[in-house]
């Protein structure tokens, strides 16, 4: 079989992926017997079936013994991921900080942080966004010992040396005689050496984002390979609670980052000890390369230097991140990521420098591998630069020694040996990019070679082949993973890999030559520039055509297995009969059942079943042919953290947002597009009918515009304006882009929707032009139906309370918001007495600081005789009425009917 390594290494890697993305792994030990006896039985039984020459039955044999050796390997490092011992000493110091606070009668969050001192290296360099500096540390070390936190001068001994820069970030650091080699003049130093006795070991990842103006002068400090110290408050990552929405704290765990902290000064991260000479050149290269590409390109476009910077060392920290949703719109956002196509480009230029030397031996060919090793080590590694790096050193070393393999032997071998040293690798989605497009591309390209077409239109036709094949290999990937469906990329990805190959090399041309002349470098800048501003304009397109891309919910598992198997066996039947290739070998027993069947029929239903469920992932039939709506009223209350977003579902489909949450701390998260648009997506809306923002916060009205622009809602209410507020004047000036009525609405405004009375109990008219966000000036809506009235309440506080309580008549089931997540200043006690709610509803973050809900809050709604349920605990929390009893359901699986 000349594709033999397929079959141990499919097994080996569908294994792990089972072991993996199950949601807890292999669940017990009995389950690790079967699979250990399972794993032995097949072993034995391929043993036999050598010894018997048997070929067939050997094949599945040792696909069997693999797949069971994978998910032994997949389970076993994903339990690594998830409790590493660093989160096992987290979750002891989290549960002693929690009785700490019951017996002294402090409240505490639903999930608190803790407050620690970590100690690690450096699995990166410093990146720095608006004004914050993010570090991914592999933590190595805890302390939570206060005698040991408490200043600097207490960490030395008797006999440590302190090591400190003296001078501005631009000056050689002064070193003390015991200091280590000297750095370059560019780096400022500060080693701090601290005693042993105050470390606890642990392993696992962290992911801290340090504050102040110092963290921006001190980032040039924090290089990859580096041993840092730092006192940080660190908690779990968050997580939304909500159908439909990924769950962020499993990814990064698969990608080994346990907790999240902060730092609160850029002073308190001390730099322990240097890396290794290697890491430190490596750093001290990407410091420079930096420097270089922000004075050659960013003299013509600072946009431009952040793509060129990431398109030759993979920093993407600079990148805006509009430029990054252009980019992921159009299909080419893969182009300014360090992977195959970088790593294609640099092995080309380098054996068409060898063939240009008349040099091509196997000396050359190790050479290159050394080249690549380099620039791979240089640009800080990474799952993608890992698998590109790795298939290239294959394809040369198998030259350096003749070896004249099918390619598909190579992509095979590496995705099996990637998955083999790290089985967690099988869960990113650059994996899955990677080789589905590369699998894809080698599957056509015999095909685009038999054709008979002229010399000049092969290289159009094989791109255009190429990028086909990628697209439809992919398909249920990008929906599964990313929500979102394109075809821009077939017609962009002819402008946007050239753009990418002329940034590339003029980039690193730029690097070079900025050691010579820093004026010869802008000219070559100037060249980068403009194709790395070609690469955002090319993306256009997606603005002129927006029907190119679209979102779309995650599609059932039942599509994307129905999708695979059907093109699997399209494309068996399609290549048998021009004769069986390469590939198609290592499928040998499914083409000989495939063969069994009438070859017409067979390719005939296959492709009905490759456009049924091709159709099933791009247009969600089901919401299409389900009723506009069931009859019934459905509120949900999305878990958004610390923020407020409701989706209204009305009984005859028309839809309602009330807020749409937002302000995480971090400007790259949107929630809008991350959290709410998922939840809306899974229910099949495409277009709202309503949005209503309660006030101007940016936790109620920060996810807006990105969902404007993907729900284009047919009316947005807004309560009281605030002109000078800049985050309302682009929320406005978005909804004038998409189309949508904008509408001030005020006390006593009433609408029927789908049979329902939606009534505005606040705000009243303005008596002065607001400069500032005001809770009070919260929208307050009433729906009502039936013998149900659901309460939305936004922020109002008690003077707003006190002012709409005598509005409310009597409702037999009330549902209330409370109002401001639970806060002291709101949920009067004449407020509850008036509205009387037999359900009330918090909406809050998990780790929040303020303290909400307090205490003293949800006394007054239990002795009021309301439900509490809580986004912090429940999750999303849906409210589905008819008028006459509810029924309360939680993502979490609490339920609750009242009549």
């Amino acid at each position: 079989m000349r594709v033999a390594i397929v079959i141990p290494a499919t097994g080996l890697i569908a294994g792990a992926a089972l072991g993996v993305l199950l949601p807890d792994g292999v669940p017990d030990r009995f389950s690790h017997v079967l699979l250990v006896a399972g794993l032995l039985a097949a072993a034995s039984l391929a043993l036999w079936a050598w010894l018997r020459s048997r070929v067939r039955p050997l094949a599945v044999f040792v696909g069997l013994a693999f797949l069971a050796g994978g998910v032994l390997l997949g389970s076993y490092a994903w339990r690594q991921a998830w409790r590493p011992s660093l989160r096992l000493a987290f979750d002891d110091l989290a549960a002693m900080e929690r009785e700490d606070a019951a017996a002294t009668g402090r409240v505490l969050p639903e999930e608190p942080g803790v407050a620690v001192v970590l100690m690690g290296t450096l699995r990166a360099d410093a990146a720095v966004r608006d004004t914050t500096v993010s570090l991914s540390v592999d933590v190595t070390a805890l302390d939570t010992g206060a005698a040991c936190a408490d200043s600097r001068e207490s960490h030395s001994a008797p006999g440590d040396s302190v090591w400190r820069s003296a001078g501005p970030p631009s000056e050689p650091s002064a070193l003390s005689p015991a200091a280590p080699p000297p750095q370059p003049p560019w780096v400022a130093l500060d080693l701090v050496r601290f005693p042993a006795s105050c470390t606890r070991p642990v392993r696992g990842g962290v992911l801290l984002t340090v504050v102040g103006d110092l963290a921006m002068n001190r980032a040039g400090q924090w290089r990859a390979g580096r041993v840092i110290r730092a006192p940080a408050q660190v908690r779990r990552p968050s997580r939304y609670l909500d159908p439909g929405v990924p769950d962020e704290e499993r990814a990064l765990a698969r990608r080994g980052t346990s907790l999240v902290g902060t730092v609160k000064s850029g002073a308190l991260v001390d730099v322990v000890s240097l890396g290794s000479p290697w890491a430190e050149a490596a750093a001290s290269t990407r410091a420079f390369v930096r420097r270089a590409v922000a004075d050659g390109v960013g003299a013509w476009s600072t946009r431009a230097a952040a793509i060129v910077t990431a398109i030759v060392i993979g920093d993407r920290a600079g990148l805006d991140a509009g430029v990054q949703r252009r980019l992921q719109e159009a299909g080419t956002y893969h182009v300014i990521a360090i992977s195959g196509g970088n790593i294609a480009i640099l092995a080309g230029l380098t054996l068409g420098a060898f063939r240009i030397a008349g040099v091509l031996g196997p000396a050359a060919m190790l050479c290159a591998i050394t080249g690549l090793t380099a620039y791979a080590y240089l640009v800080g590694g990474g799952a993608s630069v890992d698998r590109a790096t790795l298939m290239a050193v294959v394809y040369f070393a198998a030259r350096a020694v003749d070896l004249r393999g099918a390619p598909f032997n190579a992509l095979v071998l590496v995705a099996a040996t990637l998955v083999a040293a790290d089985p967690l690798t099988i869960a990113d989605p650059a994996f899955l990019l990677t080789f589905g497009a590369t699998a894809a591309i080698l599957a056509v390209m015999p095909a685009v070679a038999s054709l008979r077409v002229p010399r000049l239109v092969v290289p159009i036709v094989a791109m255009l082949a190429a990028s086909a094949a990628a697209e439809t290999a992919l398909l249920p990937v990008g929906a599964a993973v990313f929500s979102r469906v394109t075809f821009a990329g077939l017609v962009l990805n002819f402008a946007a890999i050239p753009l990418m190959a002329v940034a590339q090399i003029a980039g690193m041309l730029l690097v070079a030559v900025a050691i010579v002349s820093s004026w010869c470098a802008r000219v070559v800048g100037w060249v980068a520039f403009v194709a790395a501003e070609g690469l955002v304009r090319s993306a256009d397109l997606v603005q002129l055509a927006p029907f190119v891309t679209w979102r779309v919910a995650p599609p059932h598992w039942v599509a994307i297995v129905s999708y695979y198997a059907a093109l699997v066996v399209v494309w068996v039947l399609w290549r048998r009969a021009s004769g069986p290739s390469t590939v198609e070998s290592a499928f040998s027993l499914a083409s000989s059942v495939v063969s069994g069947f009438n070859r017409t029929a067979a390719l005939r239903a296959s492709l009905a079943l490759l456009v049924v469920s091709a159709a099933w992932i791009l247009f969600q039939p089901w919401a299409w042919l389900t009723p506009r709506g069931d009859g019934r009223l459905h509120v949900t209350f999305i878990d958004v953290g610390q923020g407020d977003a409701a989706f209204v579902r009305f009984p005859g489909g028309d839809t309602l947002l009330v807020d749409t949450g937002g302000s995480t701390g971090s400007s790259a998260f949107d929630i809008g597009d991350r959290v709410v648009a998922p939840v809306l997506r899974r229910a099949g809306v495409r277009r709202l009918g309503g949005m209503a923002l309660t006030h101007g916060d940016a936790d109620h009205i920060g996810g807006a515009p990105s969902l404007l622009d993907e729900f284009r809602p047919r009316d947005v209410w807004e309560g009281i304006p605030v002109p000078p507020l800049e985050l309302l004047q682009a929320v406005r000036a978005t909804a004038r882009r998409v189309g949508a009525w904008w509408t001030n609405v005020q006390t006593a405004d009433v609408t029927s929707i789908d049979g329902v009375e939606v009534v505005v109990r606040h705000p009243g008219l303005a008596d002065w032009e607001r400069q500032d966000v005001r809770n009070d000036d919260s929208i307050v809506l009433e729906l009502r139906w039936g013998e149900v009235s659901v309460v939305l309440t936004g922020d109002i506080g008690r003077e707003a309370e006190q002012a709409i309580a005598p509005d409310f008549p009597p409702s037999t089931l009330r549902v209330i918001k409370v109002p401001h997540h639970g806060s002291l200043t709101s949920s009067s006690p004449a407020f509850l007495r008036a509205l009387a709610p037999r359900l009330a509803v918090v909406s809050v973050g998990r780790s929040n600081a303020f303290g909400h809900p307090a205490p003293a809050v949800l006394a007054r709604y239990r002795d009021a005789g309301a439900e509490i349920f809580r986004t912090d605990r429940d999750g999303a929390v849906t409210v589905t009425t008819d008028g006459a009893s509810i029924q309360v359901e939680t993502f979490t699986g609490r339920t609750l009917t009242m009549r």
